[in-house]
């Protein structure tokens, strides 16, 4: 299964993303795609040395017509096997796994002035998410940019589920509404958690969704571990966050996943 973990910036997507493989790989064999051009802490909260950019080994960044005229170059390069492209056979260098067998695979950051746009990164996250190969035992989770720029390149029609997350903002709430309507369109399933709640905001938050006919399906209080996690650059292992994860993890994606232990 293949989950696109979306919303807009500075709602905790990279945090989440962590604490949830960490929840799933008790039982699965978890794989995260960071696919965010700019953020570049997924590696430390996850405890590992950050593998070398995807975009590297398929012959590096490219304007985006190129990109999309490559494609199935692309497709040959990546594929270990007949049945698509495996994660597990990308050379070591382009995955690093954490303690807990949960690997991570980058595509690419902007880290130079005047380098262009993201687009090319978008492109080659379609196009692996497009032709992945999984086993029933494993799951791929997709921290995405911020925004809305995934929209535009499509990523949505190549996964399976959608994670909005949201803070107690409105401009969260209507982005998660736009995810929704998109989710709907496409026949995907559909999640929103909210994150960062705190007790003075949660019955506000709550009430301003439904206002909208936005459904609710986790919510995560606020916790300053997660923070200081970031700020100390260490491994995230949040306690009250992933306590309150793990109960929309146990009541919403673990039912829908084969029953497998792994």
């Amino acid at each position: 299964m293949k989950i696109m973990i979306c919303g807009k910036g500075g709602t905790g997507k990279t945090s989440l993303t962590v604490l949830m493989a960490r929840i799933l790989s008790e039982r699965y064999r978890v794989y995260i795609v960071d696919s965010d051009e700019s953020n570049v802490l997924l590696p430390t909260l996850l405890g590992v040395n950050p593998p070398k950019p995807l975009v590297e080994y398929v012959g590096g960044k490219k304007d985006e017509e190129v990109f999309e005229k490559l494609e199935p170059d692309i497709i040959g390069v990546l594929s270990r096997v007949k049945e698509g492209i495996r994660l597990n056979l990308l050379p070591p260098e382009y995955v690093s796994t954490s303690n807990e067998g949960i690997s991570l695979v980058v595509i690419g950051k902007v880290r130079e002035y005047g380098e262009g746009c993201a687009c090319p990164f978008n492109i080659l996250t379609r196009i692996l998410l497009g032709n992945i190969y999984l086993e029933r035992n494993e799951i791929v989770l997709v921290d995405t940019d911020a925004g809305i720029e995934h929209v535009g390149r499509r990523l949505e029609e190549v996964s399976d589920g959608i994670i909005a997350v949201i803070d107690p903002t409105l401009e969260a709430l209507e982005l998660a509404l736009m995810l929704r309507d998109i989710a709907k369109n496409l026949g995907k399933k559909f999640w929103v958690i909210a994150n960062k709640v705190t007790e003075e905001v949660s019955e506000l938050l709550m009430r301003e969704a439904a206002k909208i006919g936005l459904e609710v399906n986790g919510i995560v209080s606020f916790d300053k571990e997660v923070y200081l996690s970031c700020l100390k650059r260490s491994s995230l292992r949040s306690s009250l966050a992933a306590s309150d994860l793990k109960k929309f993890v146990e009541k919403y994606i673990f039912p829908i996943l084969p029953q497998h232990k792994s």
